[in-house]
């Protein structure tokens, strides 16, 4: 019973912060003005990895600078926890692609925002990422990663 409850916890924290992120990055694009050549796209990803199992809440926005997408630039904010064995890494960011197109960036992006945390209990990594994901809000310009 006590498992269920741990498992039933984390997922209605994971499920509030995608959330949380699907709030804060849909009033980060209204509020932006980029213009009505965008796509904001919200994903809830699973991925295992060796013997751990990687949670990602992530919203990408992409912003075309030509017509037809064909030259565009690109912002990520996603939360994703790391579950181990034996430890936890629980990470926020924004990263961002405004300087080059995407088909030169070559997966690099710059880093506007981070919080992460390391080798912890599950419990601790789900409640700093909940307080992360909050804390974007928290942000003069999230785009530049200026905090108040």
């Amino acid at each position: 019973m006590q498992v269920q409850q741990g498992v039933s916890r984390t997922l209605a924290i994971l499920g509030k912060c995608h959330e949380d992120l699907t709030e804060f990055s849909s009033k980060l694009l209204r509020e932006e003005g980029f213009g009505s050549n965008v796509e904001l796209v919200h994903q809830i990803l699973l991925e295992p990895i060796d013997a751990t199992v990687r949670f990602t809440s992530l919203h990408r926005f992409t912003v075309s600078i030509g017509p037809d997408f064909e030259d565009c630039r690109e912002v990520e904010i996603s939360a994703r926890l790391l579950i181990g064995e034996s430890s936890c890494t629980a990470a926020v960011d924004i990263r961002a692609d405004t300087e080059n197109p995407l088909e030169e960036a070559d997966g690099k992006k710059l880093v506007l925002h981070e919080e992460a945390i390391d080798g912890i209990d599950l419990a601790a990594a789900t409640d700093f990422l909940k307080k992360a994901v909050r804390g974007l809000g928290d942000l003069i310009d999230p785009l530049v990663g200026r905090s108040r």
